[in-house]
């Protein structure tokens, strides 16, 4: 019977100008030939490799029905062009049969690190599947999210535990392979049938416009990477600041340029002829880069804003409390003290915070630190000295921080000067809290220090924290330091 199929299929390709009398009797034969499931099972149970019928493969891991072999599902996006990391996009899956069940998987590999993601989808009945209004069922998240697919992304099985998904080669993109594949299936199963996907594209994400200038800079003490809009300006400026890592991480400034702010990727310990340990890192060097960048001729005059993470957060308050050409900080779960390590200045050291090592907790090899500080009102950094804005950015899960340190900032405000401390409070949000839709890092190795530590954050929230937080903060910095500065009262 299947020597016979098979020429009835080749009889109606030499054939096919007669549609009108060859189809109809086509369409019998295929309905006999395919009728028993168990009889064509039988028969590719005794064949080594896939058959195939004119061009339509055949194989004993994906069994095709008549209608949907007639269908061409494909996937679309939209925005196209040079996207951006933090661009929300449509993806839309069509050609579909009515509720047919499938699953949206993701692959992302960069500098020998992969990660994916999965959602479980029924289309609708036009055979559609929308992931900003349809439900994922389950997978690496459930329920609506148009970009669920890129935030719930996890580490592929068979890599160093502790990976963390970055961006260093800016002048490349993010490559990310969206397929989709019949029913509902687990990442495991997935990975083992990726020969079956019925439709597949890739989506390319940039940190960087192409439009955007980066610049070295090794100005007197200060070094980094200064990267700048489009255009001749002036533009909003802003130093970026990362944290205990070392050297230079530099994506986010690319992103902020790409936003319209000039943006200083600023290292200042692992880098270069910069110090070896934070221990040995000076105030001074950041008041001159504040200087350096308050000058430079495409900035906007009136002085500048600071962003920071953790570590670069302590750094980014006690800038401003020093430097009145600050006038704008953005503190990501940074502590509000000086923390762990002393910091030298020319003005006289500012003491540190001490870690109290016996209140560490260790946890399946990991640190957590959150709970080994012990600070007063007393130990707050007086941010409020040259009337600064500060938007802080709190993850409740932040394991790394002590988030009562922020809180109690807040409390501590001079009355006349409250409104210029804002709270952004995220619930489930960990400690490194991103760009938009980036993975969850929930703990990761430190080479520096050859140590795990636990950042926290549950993803779904972490991911809402991300995105809420990156449109305040480009928010912030365009309405603080576009505005005319207030001039002082004449006595």
């Amino acid at each position: 019977m299947y020597r016979f199929g098979y020429s009835v299929y080749k009889t109606v390709c030499q054939y096919s100008w007669k549609r009108n009398t060859v189809l109809e009797w086509s369409r019998s034969i295929h309905d006999k030939l395919f009728s028993s499931s168990q009889h064509i099972q039988h028969k590719l149970s005794l064949i080594d490799s896939p058959v195939k019928l004119k061009g339509v493969k055949i194989s004993q891991t994906r069994h095709l029905s008549s209608s949907r072999m007639n269908l061409s599902p494909s996937i679309e996006f939209n925005p196209t062009g040079h996207l951006l990391v933090d661009e929300e996009l449509e993806i839309i899956v069509k050609g579909l049969n009515k509720q047919q069940a499938v699953s949206v998987y993701a692959k992302l590999s960069e500098e020998g690190k992969h990660y994916e993601s999965c959602a479980w989808f029924n289309a609708d009945d036009n055979g559609i599947v929308d992931l900003k209004n349809n439900r994922s069922i389950s997978g690496t998240y459930t329920g609506v999210s148009s970009m669920g697919l890129f935030w719930s992304m996890v580490p592929c099985p068979g890599q160093m535990e502790g990976i963390s998904l970055t961006k260093r080669n800016l002048d490349t993109p993010f490559i990310t392979e969206i397929s989709v594949c019949d029913d509902h299936q687990t990442l495991d199963e997935i990975r083992d049938k990726t020969n079956n996907f019925i439709c597949s594209t890739v989506i390319e994400r940039w940190y960087k416009s192409p439009d955007v200038i980066c610049h070295r800079v090794h100005e007197g003490n200060v070094r980094g990477k200064l990267y700048m809009p489009a255009g001749k300006g002036p533009f909003p400026g802003v130093i970026d600041l990362f944290g205990i890592a070392g050297g230079i991480t530099e994506y986010r400034s690319a992103l902020l340029a790409s936003r319209g702010i000039i943006s200083l990727s600023l290292p200042y310990f692992l880098y270069k002829d910069l110090p070896k340990t934070l221990g040995e890192i000076n105030l001074d060097y950041f008041l001159e880069a504040t200087d350096w960048l308050s000058q430079h001729d495409t900035v906007l005059p009136g002085g500048i804003g600071v962003v920071g993470v953790s570590k670069g957060g302590d750094i980014a308050l006690i800038m401003s409390a020093y430097s009145p050409k600050i006038r704008a900080v953005i503190n990501i779960n940074g502590c509000t003290f000086n923390a762990t390590f002393p910091l030298k200045y020319s003005g006289g050291d500012i003491t540190e915070i001490p870690l109290q090592y016996d209140k560490v907790e260790y946890v399946d090899g990991k640190f957590i630190m959150k709970n080994c500080f012990e600070f007063t009102s007393d130990d707050i950094t007086p941010v409020w000295n040259h009337g600064a804005k500060v938007l802080n950015i709190l993850g409740e899960d932040d394991m790394c921080s002590p988030g009562e340190c922020i809180t109690l900032l807040k409390k501590i405000y001079p009355k006349d000067k409250t409104n210029d401390c804002i709270v952004l409070t995220y619930p489930g949000a960990g400690h490194l809290i991103e760009p938009p839709y980036a993975p969850l890092c929930h703990a990761s190795y430190q080479k520096a220090y050859d140590m795990y530590f636990i950042w926290g954050g549950k993803p779904e929230a972490h991911a809402f924290a991300q995105e809420d937080s990156w449109k305040n903060i480009l928010k912030f910095i365009k309405m603080e330091l576009t505005k005319k500065p207030v001039a002082p009262a004449k006595l």
